[in-house]
């Protein structure tokens, strides 16, 4: 179980049925220190709004409220759909490839958009499931071009629970995060209360894999805080030198 879990949807999503109290609600429950809300961007026609990122603060007491989103590359180009009038309130934003992103078009392509939004973004502080079979990608490229922005590629608990993975690609994946000293972010990516916190899907790749435990930036509760603290200074240096 998650002392954080950097990647939840609550019914702000299309595809997430709780609310984001329910979602804290049940982190609390299983003794969590703070759960992300990252619902989708725009793109996918989620509900988030203003009201959320300006005005709620923490409302379940005992659980801290991370602000995030799941932002989605626009189609098959690198920008992504980041409002960047509440970028200031989020305390982590996260891109994966989605749905409407074009499916086909290949590695060194899917790699290269994502680079290249990486190095077009200093929001970005989470990719998330890069071992996603629909969209392959380079892990080797990826990894070194993330570690060089402090940027993490996330184990997702859901995609391997649901088998939209495979453990070779996921494999890979680490091994890629290991020799390029990537951070690792592991994450439930939970759609329902049943789900949140939950990593019993992909502990075992952890350990298999040697990955160090230093490399994983939400292995407790204060490791957790701490890369979102790290991550909001370097992304308001990054805007201040723009």
């Amino acid at each position: 179980m998650l002392e954080v879990d950097f990647h939840t949807h609550s019914s702000f999503s299309r595809c997430g049925i709780h609310s984001v109290v329910e979602m804290l609600v049940r982190a609390k429950s299983l003794g969590m220190k703070g759960v992300a809300i990252t619902d989708h961007g725009p793109e996918l026609k989620s509900r988030v709004n203003s009201t959320f990122y300006e005005r709620l603060i923490d409302p379940v007491p005992g659980i801290r409220l991370l602000k995030g989103m799941e932002c989605n590359l626009i189609g098959d180009t690198p920008r992504i759909d980041l409002p960047l009038s509440w970028a200031r309130f989020m305390d982590l934003v996260l891109v994966g490839i989605h749905f409407p992103t074009p499916r086909g078009l290949g590695r060194d392509t899917y790699t290269g958009l994502m680079i290249e939004m990486l190095q077009s973004n200093p929001w970005v502080d989470i990719i998330t499931h890069p071992d996603d079979i629909a969209y392959p990608l380079d892990f080797a490229r990826l990894a070194e071009a993330a570690a060089a922005r402090g940027v993490a590629l996330e184990l997702n608990n859901s995609k391997t629970a649901l088998r939209r993975t495979e453990p070779a690609v996921t494999r890979d994946m680490l091994r890629a995060c290991v020799a390029a000293r990537c951070p690792v972010a592991v994450s439930s990516d939970a759609h329902a209360l049943n789900e949140v916190g939950a990593d019993d899907a992909v502990a075992g790749f952890l350990r298999e894999e040697h990955v160090p435990e230093e490399l994983v930036v939400n292995r407790g509760g204060p490791a957790a805080f701490a890369f979102v603290e790290r991550r909001r200074a370097a992304k308001l240096s990054a805007e201040a030198e723009q």
